[in-house]
């Protein structure tokens, strides 16, 4: 994802087009995060955002600093993974130590915030005591997996676990809320019209059954290039299964049956995807799933994960 960018928003259409992105679906923790997105807006607190790559962290981190009383000051963003504390020092403390160097009104997200080196972890600890009722920096932190595991490894420090995640949002992954790829599809191929000024594309139900039978490891960013890919390649008016297997066949093919969840299968692909990810840097990999380097060697060992399969 993106490295650090800010962003200064002062309309209310651009709150609406982020909490517009991150509420497309009808699911059940769909319409859960849209009631909770006002509260959690209007609320002053640190915020925990739980959930796989791909399910939507940032835009939600977005769209709730744009509907809470800083909407109107600076977003932050930065991603965390694979920086060095030499990187990340100057961009998030001043001379003086200074979260932000002081800002006024700005949320910062913190995205995979298990990866911040553990001095950095004190230095924003430090921050965030020296201003309790965060009327300077409001942080959204998030991870892909759960933070309790990297305090036990001693790998994150309670003290500041403590203080981001007192609230935490688990956004589920796209596999467990299938009913929203349908919505999604349309979404996105919505979007995809609008930005290369192509005429309406019908989504044939063929490849709309495509769609809802893949496991979709990658969650909803994976189906959004998916479909940007497939619809590139579309030459109609209509939008196939032969094109989606095109792109799909590109990548490990794991599918779910309608009412059976082959779960073995799916942490198979989300290893490998994230062993592709990191370069097969196993000591890498096992950071960003959360487990011990022993642990992941196992299972690699267990589902005979090989390099030229996972690339």
């Amino acid at each position: 994802m993106e490295g650090y960018r800010s962003v200064s928003v002062r309309n209310s259409s651009a709150a609406d087009s982020a909490a517009t992105r991150i509420m497309v679906g009808m699911s059940a923790p769909i319409r859960e995060v849209e009631r909770a997105l006002g509260w959690l807006a209007a609320a002053e607190v640190n915020l925990l955002l739980q959930g796989e790559a791909g399910t939507g962290k940032r835009v939600l981190a977005e769209a709730i600093h744009l509907q809470s009383p800083r909407g109107a000051g600076p977003f932050h963003a930065l991603a965390l993974s694979n920086r060095s504390e030499s990187q990340l020092a100057p961009e998030l403390f001043d001379g003086e130590g200074e979260l932000l160097g002081g800002a006024h009104g700005a949320t910062l997200y913190l995205e995979d915030i298990a990866s911040l080196p553990v001095r950095l972890q004190r230095r924003l600890l430090r921050a965030l005591r020296a201003d309790p009722g965060r009327r300077n920096v409001r942080i959204i932190a998030s991870t892909p997996t759960e933070l309790e595991e990297a305090v036990r490894l001693g790998r994150f420090l309670p003290q500041l676990y403590a203080h981001l995640g007192l609230i935490r949002l688990t956004i589920p992954p796209l596999r467990e809320r299938r009913e929203d790829i349908i919505a999604l599809t349309e979404y996105f191929v919505r979007r995809f019209c609008e930005r290369s000024g192509s005429a309406g594309i019908r989504v044939a139900r063929s490849a709309l059954a495509e769609l809802t039978g893949y496991a979709w490891p990658g969650n909803a960013r994976e189906l959004q290039q998916t479909l940007e890919a497939a619809l590139a390649l579309t030459r109609t008016g209509e939008l196939t299964a032969e094109r989606i297997r095109t792109v799909l066949g590109r990548r490990p093919r794991r599918y779910i049956a309608p009412d059976v969840f082959p779960l073995r299968e799916l942490e198979r692909d989300y290893i490998a995807t994230v062993l592709t990810r990191c370069n097969w840097n196993q000591s890498l990999a096992a950071r960003r799933l959360g487990i011990g380097r022993n642990t992941l060697m196992r299972k690699i060992k267990s589902f005979k994960l090989e390099k030229s399969e996972a690339a």
